[in-house]
């Protein structure tokens, strides 16, 4: 596994690249795309999006990190994802 700032690079065996990249906008710097990239480090194929939840108050954005999404590319010729899962941070009673 490479770590790169901001990046995880998972080798697959058939020479492609199983990558989690965080989103370059600082605004939006809660969100991870999941993908596919192919030995050159061209980008193949979305798998999913993972973020913590938010919400616009005007133009700013606001956080929610209680609660995630995650949108899956069920398709692989869909551009947009095809399920969306709205997930509560689950906090370990002691």
């Amino acid at each position: 596994m490479e770590k790169e700032q901001n990046r995880v690079v998972i080798m697959l065996p058939n020479g492609c690249k199983l990558v989690a990249e965080q989103n370059a906008d600082p605004q939006y710097s809660q969100e991870m795309f999941i993908g596919i990239e192919d030995a050159a480090g061209a980008w193949l194929q979305d798998l999913a999006i993972v973020r913590s939840s938010y919400r616009y108050d005007g133009d700013k954005v606001v956080w929610n990190d209680e609660q995630f999404d995650v949108m899956v590319f069920g398709e692989e010729d869909e551009e947009d994802f095809t399920e969306e899962f709205n997930i509560q941070l689950r906090h370990e009673s002691n």
